[in-house]
């Protein structure tokens, strides 16, 4: 019950505007507001700069109303980026992701933001969130947990350029799963496995030196895909 909540973005339909956040999502969430790590979503930027998401969120949205932010969990560095705005290299929040990162060298990693780089249904709008996947899992990234595509995804752990990497990629998970339900669609070869037709949750327990997830369907209460992994060795 007192478990930090990652909300990936897209959090109010359709444009982020304060009533939405009054009227949809408080109902709902108030009571969880304190323990909530937001990262804002395309939808909250019909918004002009999406300025409802941060009127809303405040200083829990970071500083600045940039859209990102860090915090630790234990042996863990949880990073909340902004895939809605520049990530390209040299860009303010690359340069912060980087000299981040470099501040917590022997942490584990876990980010997230709202549209994935890589999944099986590929959506147009992703090169910033390409550009962060790849700075993460150059810097060692264990986890990257996105939302967008309204279903669920684990990937196999992949390298910065979306293909398969068992040796010390970065597992992808995608949980767009807390509304609008999406048509099977076919794997593929980067995809481990794929849940469509149900709303859920990701449950995930940081160890000091591993992860486990477990994917609970939301009706029935049953665990859908679960597994553990050690944490990658973070680049010397």
């Amino acid at each position: 019950p007192n478990a930090p909540i990652l909300a990936l973005g897209d959090l109010v339909y359709s444009s982020g505007k304060p009533v939405e956040f009054s009227d949809c999502f408080d109902p709902l969430w108030k009571d969880n507001r304190a323990r909530t790590l937001p990262t804002p979503g395309n939808h909250e930027y019909n918004t002009p700069d999406a300025f409802g998401y941060y009127q809303y969120w405040g200083e829990r949205a970071g500083p600045d109303d940039l859209g990102y932010y860090a915090t630790h969990h234990g042996t863990w560095l949880i990073l909340s980026l902004n895939s809605e705005t520049d990530a390209s290299p040299g860009s303010p929040q690359a340069l912060w992701l980087n000299k981040t990162l470099a501040a917590s060298p022997e942490a584990c990693v876990l980010a997230f933001y709202h549209r994935p780089a890589y999944s099986l249904k590929e959506r147009g709008g992703r090169d910033n969130a390409v550009a962060l996947f790849k700075q993460l899992e150059q810097a060692g990234a264990s986890v990257v947990l996105n939302g967008h595509n309204h279903f669920y995804e684990r990937t196999l752990p992949l390298g910065a350029d979306g293909t398969p990497d068992t040796t010390n990629g970065t597992v992808s998970f995608t949980v767009g799963t807390g509304g609008d339900k999406s048509r099977e669609l076919p794997t593929l070869d980067t995809t481990a496995k794929a849940i469509f037709g149900h709303l859920g949750v990701l449950r995930l327990e940081l160890g000091q030196h591993e992860f486990q997830w477990g994917f609970v369907d939301a009706e029935s209460g049953e665990t859908l895909d679960a597994g553990q992994a050690p944490c990658n060795l973070r680049p010397s």
